[in-house]
């Protein structure tokens, strides 16, 4: 460090040649995250580790034939050809606009620090391919949104993950929403007690 008045070398809080106050640059300043008490969602992604953990987690990712995958071969099978896909991707959204849906939400508590929680919520979505959409900050956790899938039983919909500091401990606010369906044919519970398996683990 250079002493920004006299320009001699410097180290401490004051200059020992002038006696200014010695201020660190920008670059001399690092962060130093405490993930187990770090809500902030773009701090925790800097850590190496963390991003470690991701990436290993999406390659254990199983590749699932899609409900719209399932519709075209049942087209391809149909002894009269009815465009069944088409016909999928035209009615969810209609039924979803009158307000047909499907989806449940459970909330629990994680015997574990809130920026850890975070850390397990990231890998298992990526474990089980439910793309990350958009994450709210707030100021005790955040909010975090992910593509579900389509499957054998459902079409895709959204799964919302709210991670949030309670005390030592961390509330957790998992809910799908599958939209243009009336059953999911129990997808919804599976995608969350997948969900709430992971997050009672350290991810590895």
């Amino acid at each position: 460090m250079f002493c920004s008045e006299c320009g001699k070398p410097a180290h401490g809080k004051f200059c020992s040649h002038c006696g200014t106050a010695l201020v660190a640059g920008a670059a001399e300043v690092e962060e130093v995250i405490d993930l187990d008490h770090e809500v902030r969602y773009e701090s925790i992604l800097k850590l190496p580790e963390v991003r470690a953990k991701i990436e290993r987690s999406a390659s254990l990712a199983k590749k699932r034939l899609t409900g719209e995958q399932f519709l075209s071969l049942a087209e391809k099978l149909s002894p009269v050809p009815i465009p069944f896909e088409g016909i999928a991707g035209v009615l969810q959204p209609l039924y979803a606009s009158w307000g047909i849906k499907t989806g449940k939400e459970r909330v629990q508590q994680v015997n574990a620090p809130v920026g850890r929680v975070i850390v397990r919520t990231l890998c298992s979505l990526a474990r089980h391919g439910q793309s990350l959409q958009a994450v709210t900050q707030a100021d005790d956790g955040c909010l975090i949104e992910a593509t579900l899938p389509s499957d054998l039983f459902a079409l895709a919909g959204k799964l919302i993950v709210g991670v949030h500091r309670n005390g030592e401990q961390t509330k957790v606010n998992g809910a799908t929403n599958i939209g243009g369906q009336v059953y999911d044919w129990g997808k919804s519970n599976r995608c969350l007690n997948q969900l709430f398996d992971d997050l009672a683990r350290e991810a590895a």
